[in-house]
């Protein structure tokens, strides 16, 4: 990977910085609780992260609205996707 620091491009790793925590500790949580059976995918990490976006106030349309939507959809999902895999399979070894 020759990207941003290590990921695909800015706007993963920008995701990632300010969101990572907040979504492997979500998954971690569902995976100790038994709850995650299936592989984390990148349509449910989009999904996480889309939902916190009420809260950020964002306006519903505009200017912000599109430079938003532009840089999302440059976030590489998968990538993220993978990270908490990887997460979730120490916690698996180490427990």
């Amino acid at each position: 990977m020759s990207g941003y620091n290590g990921w695909k491009n800015w706007e993963t790793w920008v995701t990632n910085l300010w969101h990572g925590d907040s979504i492997t500790e979500h998954y971690l949580e569902m995976f100790r609780e038994g709850n995650l059976t299936n592989p984390v995918e990148a349509d449910d990490v989009k999904d996480y992260v889309e939902s916190l976006l009420p809260f950020m106030s964002i306006p519903e349309n505009g200017f912000v609205t599109d430079l938003v939507n532009g840089a999302m959809s440059e976030v590489d999902w998968q990538e993220i996707a993978d990270h908490v895999e990887e997460a979730i399979k120490y916690e698996m070894e180490n427990a």
